[in-house]
């Protein structure tokens, strides 16, 4: 248990940094880190990615706690367009939970490998050049671009801002206001998406000890102290390095880890 801790501790560590530095949730660090280090813990293929993504999901809502009351104090959220944002993004969430149980390690590591290409192409090529529409989603559309994030955040283990920062910003929104509503998106998604994978991992077999359902809590103490003192050291060495290099870096780091990704899954 106390090397297992500490190996986590250090997750933490490199998971905080690379998401101050990049200014992402860290669930796009956290998930690949968790899918090479739990079968080396003894957690069953099985339930591998499913323990990852719940993990992952519980260890998003601190961050989005602090991050969504920064955004109110500097006036950033406008919560008129977040309420039924919020809808949508709790619809999306829900379904993507229910589907978690039912759906394989492999499937979802699939799903991940392919989100990560995605965000990778987004960040390398069409950032700053992929216009959608010139004013945000309103009524059913923006319910159900909302829902659509809120799925894939729920099957990926992330907090949906890695997604619905760009998203907004494609449909011309102001990128304080986008980064703000993605921030309060992970309060939705790190609560309903935690609670989902408790309950639906209850009578699981094969969890990890010190598991709420597909939470494993021994992980959360581990991380949670060292994400927490890593990302502001991100955030700094961040702000040393120009925002070409910090897209280079990052669209990097995305296509290596989703190539890494789907050669496993190949072999």
């Amino acid at each position: 248990m106390v090397e297992r801790i500490g190996v986590f501790a250090l997750v933490g560590v490199g998971s905080g940094f690379v998401s101050g530095l990049f200014g992402i949730g860290g669930g796009i660090v956290r998930i690949p880190l968790f899918v090479y280090l739990l079968p080396l813990f003894g957690v069953a293929h099985s339930v591998m990615m499913h323990v990852a993504v719940g993990t992952s999901m519980a260890l998003v809502l601190p961050s989005a706690i602090a991050s969504t009351r920064k955004q109110l104090a500097l006036g950033n959220l406008d919560l008129s367009f977040f309420r039924t944002w919020a809808v949508g993004i709790l619809i999306g969430v829900l379904i993507g939970t229910a589907l978690l149980p039912y759906a394989s390690t492999e499937l979802l590591q699939v799903i991940f490998a392919l989100f990560m290409v995605t965000v990778g192409i987004y960040e390398g090529f069409l950032k700053d050049r992929l216009v959608i529409a010139r004013a945000p989603p309103q009524g059913v559309a923006k319910i159900g671009v909302a829902s659509a994030i809120g799925c894939l955040a729920a099957l990926t283990g992330t907090g949906g801002g890695t997604l619905a920062t760009p998203v907004l910003q494609a449909f011309s929104m102001r990128m304080e206001a986008a980064i703000a509503t993605s921030s309060a998106t992970g309060l939705v998604t790190g609560v309903v998406a935690t609670t989902g994978a408790v309950v639906g991992g209850w009578h699981i077999l094969g969890l990890p000890a010190y598991s709420l359902g597909y939470v494993d809590l021994a992980i959360f103490v581990a991380m949670m102290p060292t994400i927490m003192i890593a990302a502001p050291l991100g955030v700094r060495f961040g702000h040393m390095l120009s925002e070409t290099w910090l897209r280079r870096i990052y669209t990097v780091l995305l296509v290596v880890i989703a190539v890494d990704l789907i050669r496993k899954l190949a072999t």
